[in-house]
């Protein structure tokens, strides 16, 4: 029982991870917040977290033209 719940745990972590790559943490940022605050709270800091350089380029470059 408690290791079903810890591996859920651990899974929903790295989605958190995954769905925050693209921002200024990264995966491996994200998954060790949602490890320590749980990934709720991760979900709630990916809400305002800034997107990576890269993303931020591209949306510069899309308004320039």
């Amino acid at each position: 029982m408690y290791l079903m719940v810890i591996m859920l745990y651990i899974l929903a972590a790295v989605v958190c991870g995954l769905l925050g790559r693209h921002t200024s943490f990264g995966f491996l940022g994200h998954f060790i917040l949602a490890i320590f605050i749980t990934p709720v709270g991760d979900f709630l800091v990916q809400l305002v977290a800034r997107p990576s350089k890269e993303i931020r380029r591209r949306i510069q470059d899309i308004d320039e033209n």
